[in-house]
């Protein structure tokens, strides 16, 4: 993920939704806050969801997808158990901060070398 001139990892899970969304890297998308728990960002068309898992509780630096309204989702705060959202992976302290802050300053997900 990268926001300004900086990049800060992304653990993703290993499963069809979180492989859909890496597919479709680099893909740059532009965040808005949902109240103050989490930081929404909206995909063009659905994950497709295999044997993704669809129901979470969700922690702080969370990265997750929304099935109904296609929305990727950061968690800057704890919330509740969840119904129709996929957990997609993690995101660092830092990096958590960094979407936090982001305002409307595009950020990008790209695969990076190993």
């Amino acid at each position: 993920m990268v926001i300004g001139d900086k990049t800060y990892p992304v653990q993703m899970q290993d499963h069809d939704a979180a492989k859909d969304f890496i597919k479709r890297l680099p893909m740059t998308l532009t965040f808005e806050n949902l109240g103050s728990t989490e930081r929404i960002a909206y995909l063009k068309s659905p994950l497709t969801l295999g044997n993704a898992p669809r129901s979470a509780a969700s922690v702080t630096g969370d990265f997750a997808y929304y099935i109904p309204w296609r929305r990727i989702c950061v968690y800057i705060k704890d919330f509740t158990h969840s119904p129709e959202l996929v957990p997609m992976g993690k995101l660092s302290a830092q990096a958590t901060e960094a979407v936090k802050q982001s305002r409307n300053q595009p950020v990008t997900f790209r695969t990076i070398s190993k």
